[in-house]
């Protein structure tokens, strides 16, 4: 039959399958798995598989979802097959998550699918995607304003999972599943028009074909085509990922310049790829954009999902978990003594005559004549000002951090200690000069910025 000569050439051009390789087959108990498992039943002994079913009952279409999962049950056994099953509630996860019934479904069929490799030591999981179920993504992805990586459509393999089906129709399928008198079972939701894949299956394709009578053909030549284009733009973006990133703890730091000399596509392919390797997502165009913008300084810090931030520093570029830093409540100095000033953070004040100490970003040595006390330490607010020492005129906070790099998501952790309603003293970096320590001073107090009580 044509579809098992195109799934056999699937196979090899793709290496979708190897001699002796467990495989577990995606098994929803629809037309199109049914179909694959038949075929691969077929080419069992020449390829020397080891079939398993997986089925996973998500718990969304009620009595039709068990009903699914006892024709796969059956099918199992008339099969002499293994059935590695799970029953889940997508709806009660989507919830929990925060993610679309389709979003939720996804994530758990691969979890689940994750759970049957490690169970089951499978080398292979096909999935019984169609050159359809290939035009329907590719137009949906158009419809979503997707880039290249969306537009390419489904993968014939990538990692673990195969689909030996992307080049064949589904009229294939079902003339295929009536010549071998095969039985499955219908999910009477693939009608429903509210979904927008089935709008494009039942309303849009047939559009496009008054137009062009082969436009689904095109549209999958198409796919191929940007598939091919990808991946050459996915080994460039991980050869200058490898060379650029510098992992530091939970962010990526990147070198400026080096990124301004990568084409703009690269660039941001390379953003992304980081944001993916951080936290497994993929990152929307509009935060892409954004970075870009930040990167060739036409932007501030970028807030990203998942809690995330990219900002510059310096000639860096960061991209990475927003430190949480601590926000300082206003209070008042104990002098002599130790003040907590933010859970873990500490500042110990003495008084000295004489001090052979040098003042250092955490350590102040104010004239103690020259305060007014008691002193009180609080977080940065808009509008502070002060005289960085080594200066005679006032200087905006704010300007004072732009000028240092400091990164606007740690500034609220800086301590600013106030003698009166002026600053002495912005914490981890310079004191002011009007209270500055000199040759001549008597009374020395000595403020240190410590991280652990002493």
């Amino acid at each position: 039959m044509e579809i098992l000569r195109k799934v056999k050439e699937t196979i090899s051009e793709f290496d979708l399958l190897s001699e002796g390789e467990r495989v577990g087959i995606g098994l929803s108990g629809g037309v199109d798995s049914v179909v694959l498992l038949d075929l691969l039943e077929r080419l069992k002994e020449e390829l020397k598989l080891e079939l398993h079913l997986l089925h996973l009952e998500h718990g969304i279409r009620g009595e039709e979802s068990k009903r699914d999962l006892e024709f796969v049950k059956k099918l199992a056994q008339e099969k002499n097959l293994p059935l590695f099953f799970k029953e889940v509630n997508v709806p009660l996860y989507a919830k929990k998550e925060k993610l679309s019934l389709e979003e939720a479904a996804r994530a758990l069929r691969y979890l689940f699918f994750e759970e049957a490799i490690r169970e089951l030591h499978l080398n292979k999981i096909a999935l019984a995607h169609t050159a359809d179920d290939q035009v329907e993504t590719f137009l949906l992805a158009l419809l979503r304003g997707a880039g290249l990586k969306g537009l390419k459509g489904m993968p014939p393999k990538r990692g673990p999972y195969v689909r030996p089906l992307i080049r064949v129709w589904r009229k294939e399928i079902e003339e295929y599943a009536s010549q071998r008198g095969l039985r499955y079972v219908v999910d009477s939701t693939n009608f429903e028009l509210s979904r927008l894949r089935n709008r494009i299956r039942f309303e849009l394709i047939g559009f496009l074909k008054t137009f062009n009578p082969r436009i689904k053909e095109r549209m999958l030549e198409m796919t191929e085509i940007l598939r091919q284009e990808n991946e050459v733009l996915d080994l460039l973006t991980e050869k200058h990922y490898k060379n650029l990133a510098q992992k530091e703890g939970k962010g990526i730091y990147f070198d400026l310049q080096a990124l301004k000399e990568l084409p703009q596509a690269v660039r941001m392919r390379v953003m992304a790829l980081a944001f993916r390797d951080l936290t497994g997502f993929d990152l929307p165009f509009r935060h892409r954009k954004a970075i870009e913008l930040l990167i060739n300084g036409k932007g501030g810090d970028v807030e990203l999902p998942q809690g995330f931030l990219a900002s510059r520093q310096g000639k860096k570029v960061y991209i990475g978990e927003r430190p949480e830093g601590f926000e300082i409540q206003p209070k008042e100095l104990q002098i002599p003594g130790v003040t907590e000033i933010a859970p873990g953070v500490f500042i110990e004040a003495t008084i000295i005559t004489t001090s052979d100490e040098k003042p250092s970003p955490e350590i102040a040595l104010l004239d103690l004549d020259k305060l007014r006390l008691p002193l009180k330490v609080r977080s940065p607010q808009e509008g502070d000002r002060f005289v960085p020492s080594g200066m005679f005129n006032k200087k905006k906070l704010q300007d004072f951090f732009v000028d240092l790099k400091v990164p606007r998501f740690s500034r609220k952790a800086t301590p600013i200690v106030l003698s009166g309603e002026e600053i002495c003293w912005v914490g981890g970096f310079r004191v002011d000069e009007r209270f500055r320590a000199k040759e001549n001073t008597q009374r020395v107090l000595k403020l240190r910025l410590i991280k652990e009580k002493p």
